[in-house]
């Protein structure tokens, strides 16, 4: 059985991990350099463009990566959406790392890192969809929220409305990646925790109430990953529809939603009130698995998308997802 991990190469993997080895996350401004400089800031890109021409794997070992060590860079964000949207539509290569906005979501460039230098801003009039690479510094809000630009500092490039929607889906495969990431590193934590700290002249994981929470945040992250390597699997094969792969994104991203609540409580739980001070590491990945699941649609409204899909009898993934046909 093919499996996502093995579908990277092992000194690319071991590449990324001694780049991010010593990497705590206070100096992302020479990481962003480090990465350009190996050809891992635009890994997806073809060479022509100044990438690495790698695919979805490559990429989202890349993003699992610094999702694990608490790193808010946009380097997957920029490479997997921006650049391959300005790809598509043929626009200049510029390397800048970059957020993608679309017009009827954000008021605001929603950014982490303070590094994001352009915006691939996405909108359509009618039936033309277009895409523009613009500075940062151009796009603002005013009083009434709406988005303001200097349309005379950019050139729209025209997309189909599939590589519209495409760009949508993975934006939220992304996110997905960064979340189930993220909760991996929560459980490992964790049990970390629940393994060394002692009570009573034992470690609290032998405890069965503790247990119990573990078994919780292992099951709800495992869950969260192999709904998204089960749609990074489908999404790397260019004979999968585009809308078999939307339908998997959305299980992706409702098992995501659902396993952050019981992750980060649980673990808070297990490691107490330590996990929010400096001294413990938790607090990081909690709120950025938090944050990560509120950007594009809630919960809610994915699994309303999953919905949608189990009565079109769409298939989901490779997971006992499939819709039950009645007779």
């Amino acid at each position: 059985m093919t499996t996502l991990e093995s579908m990277v190469d092992r000194d690319l993997q071991s590449l990324i991990d001694s780049v991010l080895a010593n990497h705590d996350c206070r100096d992302d401004r020479k990481l962003w350099q480090t990465l350009g400089e190996l050809g891992l800031a635009d890994l997806t890109q073809s060479e022509d463009r100044g990438g690495s021409g790698a695919c979805w794997p490559e990429a989202a070992a890349l993003a699992r990566a610094l999702a694990r060590r608490g790193c808010r860079l946009e380097v997957s964000e920029s490479d997997l959406v921006a650049g391959w949207l300005l790809e598509r539509a043929a626009a200049p290569p510029r390397q800048a790392l970059r957020v993608v906005l679309f017009d009827d979501e954000h008021t605001t460039v929603p950014t982490a890192s303070g590094l994001v230098e352009r915006v691939a801003v996405v909108g359509h009039d009618g039936e033309e969809y277009h895409v523009s690479d613009v500075p940062v510094t151009d796009i603002g809000g005013d009083r009434d929220g709406d988005l303001h630009r200097d349309e005379d500092r950019r050139d729209r490039h025209l997309i189909t409305r599939e590589t519209f929607e495409l760009a949508r889906t993975r934006r939220s495969l992304v996110r997905a990646i960064q979340i189930s990431a993220t909760l991996e590193t929560i459980a490992e934590l964790a049990i970390e925790y629940a393994q060394t700290r002692e009570q009573f002249g034992r470690p609290i994981g032998k405890q069965q109430a503790v247990q119990q929470m573990i078994a919780i945040i292992a099951g709800e992250s495992a869950l969260a990953r192999a709904a998204t390597d089960a749609a990074v699997l489908a999404v790397s094969d260019d004979a999968t529809p585009a809308s078999q792969v939307a339908a998997m994104v959305a299980v992706a991203r409702s098992c995501c939603g659902h396993a952050v609540d019981p992750v980060v409580r649980n673990a808070h739980q297990v490691i107490g009130a330590i996990g929010t001070t400096r001294e413990h590491r938790l607090h990081v990945f909690t709120s950025a698995a938090l944050a990560l699941r509120a950007q594009d649609r809630t919960t809610r409204e994915w699994d309303a998308a999953v919905l949608d899909l189990t009565i079109q009898a769409q298939p989901l993934s490779d997971l006992d997802l499939m819709p039950v046909r009645t007779r």
